[in-house]
């Protein structure tokens, strides 16, 4: 079959590029256009859509990178994926999985277990001197500490004033609305739907405390104490310690290959509640999933009834192509809770992340966090709204995407110069990479000695080993390489090289 290229029609709202995507997005995803089908070459359809070449080659190649299209010299573009039946006419998990009394049980076991505080941001954020915003950064936290931005790039001055133009608000002085403020979830709603094909409303949106509550909440909307969960390893040792606090049986899925979890390792977990997965990039190996196997582990969960909790942490920064587009998305909201954070984006401190539920769970959803913490102060959201809504912070993802690129660049050329024998993993995005050290040092290699040495020089790379939940485990390190200066990053494999 050849599509013709009067079938596809541009909807005048967004970029040429953001429009001719999803003009051959959604045909693929609704099954309109067979696998197998040609499309036309981008000269064709340049030419027949009056876009340039550039445009229509950057939107065919983000399909590709998705694994929705096969280039094919001389023939044009070939669609290679083959949705499953009826997908998405996935029915809603039922609403009845969480028993009624299960909310006060989360709220006595978080006052029993103090997971979390109220660490909102109180009054105006002071504008640091330049010459103390180095000092000020990298230091407290730890050179090489995985999982903190670049401190000192972030635009204090424009944050500053949004923050004075709502500092004088009584009405932001207490809550109101459970969910959270209105217009940031409005402008939020926009960019995930825009930038991470997240199907919803602003009303399917709670804001959080961090994206470490999120998570929390999603455990307690998809299982009840002593049900069984799914997740990766290695994976995130605080969700493991949220799941942990929840009584929830935790079971590991193996996650250490490049696409992140397999459907084929979930075989024999017919009967766990939910599944938490970092599709977008393996939390901390790196894994991409591709769409085929995000279609795969769709089609699973919807046949065991298992949710789906989609941690989408540091989607923002891939350097290869654009992200794939969400669990959720591909769901169209069905089946699958997405949590997300501004932690990575713009910075830790603020205590904001969100999460996004169907809308017959998300009133439950902004009654736990009512239950184990109350009110996400309202300060902080309003500049954010602002923030988003007035294209300061798609400016700043566009300026440290690609500062972060070349860190990693300068990072990955530095390990191979003082490090030739390690291995490296979570080299295509994030704010991380990951050290795995060789076979022959292996069987010396001792993780809290070298941790104690590096510390003495204010270093703090996290060992692999935190991450690793399964009896067999890989030697290794997980570096930051956002909030550290090319000087301090050389030293700092320096040292690794000397100790190991």
């Amino acid at each position: 079959m050849k599509i013709e290229p009067d079938s596809i029609h541009l909807s005048g709202s967004g970029s040429l590029q953001r429009q001719l995507y999803q003009a051959l997005r959604q045909p693929l995803l609704s099954g309109f256009w067979p696998s197998g089908a040609l499309l036309p070459s981008s000269r064709v359809l340049a030419s027949e859509l009056q876009l340039s070449r550039n445009t229509v080659n950057a939107a065919l190649a983000q399909l590709v990178a998705e694994g929705y299209l096969q280039a094919q010299p001389g023939r044009g573009y070939c669609i290679i994926t083959q949705l499953p039946d009826q997908y998405f006419q996935a029915q809603a998990i039922p609403d009845q999985t969480i028993p009624d009394s299960h909310l006060f049980q989360a709220k006595q076991q978080f006052q029993d277990n103090h997971l979390f505080q109220a660490k909102g941001v109180q009054g105006n954020l002071k504008l640091p001197p330049a010459a103390n915003k180095q000092a000020a950064s990298p230091h407290k936290t730890g050179l090489l500490e995985p999982g903190v931005p670049d401190l000192a790039a972030f635009p204090y001055r424009i944050w500053q004033l949004l923050l004075q133009r709502h500092a004088d608000r009584p009405s932001l002085g207490v809550g109101h609305d459970l969910l959270g403020y209105l217009p940031l979830r409005q402008a939020l709603c926009l960019y995930l739907q825009q930038s991470r094909q997240v199907h919803c409303n602003e009303q399917q949106i709670l804001i959080t405390a961090g994206a470490q509550q999120g998570l929390y909440v999603a455990a307690l909307l998809a299982a009840a104490r002593g049900d069984k969960v799914l997740m990766e390893s290695p994976g995130y040792a605080r969700l493991r310690q949220a799941l942990q606090l929840q009584d929830l049986q935790v079971d590991y899925v193996d996650a250490s290959g490049p696409e992140g979890v397999a459907v084929e390792s979930l075989a024999g977990h017919q009967d766990c509640k939910a599944l938490f997965l970092t599709p977008g990039h393996q939390y901390p190996l790196g894994g991409i999933m591709p769409l085929a196997q995000r279609l795969a582990i769709l089609q699973w969960a919807r046949q065991h009834q298992c949710w789906l909790i989609e941690d989408d942490y540091d989607s923002e920064f891939q350097f290869k192509h654009r992200p794939i587009a969400s669990l959720q998305g591909l769901a169209q909201g069905e089946g699958v809770i997405f949590v997300g954070s501004f932690s990575k984006t713009m910075q830790p401190a603020l205590r904001l992340g969100y999460l996004v539920a169907p809308a017959a769970l998300i009133r439950r959803a902004a009654d736990i966090v009512q239950a184990i913490h109350g009110d996400v102060p309202l300060l902080t959201q309003a500049a954010l709204a602002d923030f988003i809504s007035e294209g300061h912070f798609s400016r700043h993802l566009r300026k440290m995407r690609k500062l972060y690129q070349q860190k990693q660049q300068l990072a990955q050329q530095l390990a191979a110069q003082y490090l030739p024998g390690w291995r490296l993993s979570a080299m295509h995005a994030g704010l991380h990479l990951v050290l795995l050290c060789p076979d022959s040092i292996q069987p010396h290699f001792n993780g809290p000695r070298l941790q104690q040495q590096l510390a003495a020089h204010g270093y703090a790379p996290a060992l692999l080993s935190k991450y690793q939940f399964q009896s067999e485990q890989q030697a290794g390190l997980v570096i930051g390489i956002a909030n550290v200066s090319q000087i301090e990053l050389e030293r700092g494999l320096r040292f690794i090289a000397e100790y190991c």
